[in-house]
């Protein structure tokens, strides 16, 4: 399946008493009210399909609700309806949720706080185990509804998230931490994805990856063993695996009218049943501890000292193909500081025996959760993000992070983990090398000329080297620029470009692995 959409509408926003923001995700008061509606033309999986959406935001208080209802109609008139599906409760469930954009009360800074919905940027602690995880990358094709919440209560705090209820609380985490003796915060971490195959599209809910789906645009049929275009369970399929002979006469056959039944083929061969994601599990777990110490809090200047422990809970492969229990990782030590406008974080990391990665629930993490290897027919083989470890040796190194508010123009920040240590080569096996990771964000806080706002970003995980560009399922790059037009009118266009290794083969330079997501839209605001 080619996951690629490329949306080109025109929105028109009535908001009263306040303009929207640049963003769906507008922060707002108790006192604004905002309804956005569009119109235009969407590319969904290489079909057209022209869009009306209704998009309402509804504040009360510190709670706004948003919603996402969206109509997609066919030249000929036709509904798609994988968002308006009421077949059957599931369905019902699945179609009511995916109309909320968010819920969302207070903020994350608040000491109570809770979103559901689309979440971005959601990290735990320090970050070592989930850091911004988001469940927004492939929407508007793929829609998750997930929850972060916190709250304070008798000197705890309490963090949680679940990435998307329709998939049954897949991917959750829980994060307590609470003060100490002597001036130490202590925090206890743990995230668990129950069934990582629920990384692989099933877009008619079957429990068949729609990748070894033979009808994955209808959940009562994935098999046809003689590509007729016949599921091989449909009444009317008289010669299941094309051999040119009839399998029964019985009453399914026009003209047969007698009560007996006989078989005419006996050595029917059909495809083996794939996959079913929603019988077949593959979990993995993992939990951390940190504590931090502030040093100075007052002023201008802040410091902090902190450490990390955090062990993977499951199972990986080798490159020998052999079994093995995940890995651990240690900081020993983390400095942050804050000097006015600029942010810094550094961290010595540590990975004493290998097969384990910091950040592993990380942005990128819903398209990296589980990819086939190989497909032949109807079956092939999954590998998850999990059995990748397995790449990992042992490895040193240091990570730091920057961020800056540069004047009221620009704001930046950037991101760079340098391990060394042992990586698995095909070609080599184990040999040393570096494992290497690059994030960078720059925006523009205040309009320039015409300009109205320009966001740019990229993202590369884990690699040798992420200065030479080559692409990867980790890599997350793209923009976002708004023109002024006049008159209340902004032109948006937004860029999105991910991965993902539909054929397993450690590329992602196959047909429909790159994933782009390109909005243009002309807003209005009253």
């Amino acid at each position: 399946m080619i996951f690629k959409s490329i949306i080109i509408s025109i929105f028109f926003a009535v908001n009263i008493l306040l303009p929207q923001s640049d963003d769906i995700d507008i922060d707002i008061d108790s006192q604004n009210k905002s309804l956005q509606g569009a119109f235009g033309a969407v590319t969904i999986d290489g079909k057209i399909w022209n869009q009306i959406a209704l998009r309402p935001v509804l504040p009360f208080g510190k709670l706004a609700v948003a919603f996402d209802m969206v109509l997609y109609i066919d030249q000929d008139g036709n509904i798609y309806d994988d968002g308006w599906d009421f077949s059957s409760g599931e369905k019902v469930k699945n179609t009511l949720i995916d109309k909320i954009y968010y819920i969302r009360y207070g903020n994350r800074w608040d000491n109570n706080y809770f979103r559901i919905g689309a979440l971005d940027n959601v990290s735990m602690g320090y970050g070592i185990l989930l850091n911004n995880y988001s469940n927004t990358l492939l929407y508007p094709q793929v829609r998750k509804v997930g929850m972060e919440f916190k709250t304070n209560a008798f000197g705890t705090n309490i963090h949680a998230f679940t990435n998307d209820f329709k998939e049954n609380f897949g991917l959750t985490g829980l994060r307590v931490s609470a003060p100490v003796p002597y001036g130490f915060n202590l925090g206890i971490s743990w995230v668990g994805d129950r069934n990582q195959y629920l990384g692989l599209r099933d877009k008619d809910g079957d429990g068949i990856p729609d990748l070894v789906d033979d009808f994955p645009e209808d959940k009562l049929y994935w098999l046809d063993t003689d590509g007729d275009g016949l599921a091989d369970n449909m009444d009317n399929e008289w010669d299941v695996d094309g051999d040119g002979i009839t399998d029964t006469l019985d009453g399914n056959i026009p003209g047969w009218d007698m009560d007996t039944i006989i078989v005419l083929d006996d050595s029917i061969v059909t495809k083996v049943d794939p996959i079913n994601i929603n019988k077949t599990t593959e979990s993995f777990h993992a939990f951390a501890l940190d504590a931090g110490i502030p040093i100075l809090k007052e002023g201008p200047v802040t410091i902090h000292f902190y450490a990390q422990y955090a062990a993977l809970l499951g199972k990986t492969k080798n490159p020998d193909g052999q079994i093995e229990d995940a890995g651990y990782g240690l900081i020993p030590l983390g400095l942050g500081a804050g000097f006015g406008p600029a942010k810094f974080n550094f961290e010595f990391r540590m990975v004493p025996k290998g097969k384990f990665e910091f950040g592993y629930f990380d942005r990128s993490y819903e398209i990296e959760r589980a990819t086939f290897q190989s497909i032949s027919g109807n079956q092939g083989i999954i590998i998850t993000k999990s059995k990748k470890l397995g790449v990992y040796g042992k490895q040193n190194g240091f990570f730091s992070s920057l961020s800056l508010d540069l004047g009221k123009l620009f704001d930046a920040g950037m991101t760079f983990q340098s391990l060394n240590g042992e990586m698995y080569d095909k070609q080599n096996g184990f040999q040393k090398s570096s494992n290497q990771s690059f994030t960078s964000v720059l925006k523009l806080k205040k309009s320039i000329s015409k300009i109205e706002k320009a966001t740019w970003f990229y993202q590369q995980r884990n690699v040798p080297n992420p200065f030479d560009f080559e692409y990867s399922e980790s890599t997350i790059t793209g923009y976002n620029i708004g023109l002024n037009l006049g008159n209340g009118m902004v032109l948006n266009y937004v860029f999105r470009r991910t991965f993902k290794d539909l054929n397993g083969d450690g590329k992602v330079d196959g047909e429909g692995e790159m994933i782009n997501m390109t909005s243009i839209e002309t807003s209005f605001s009253f």
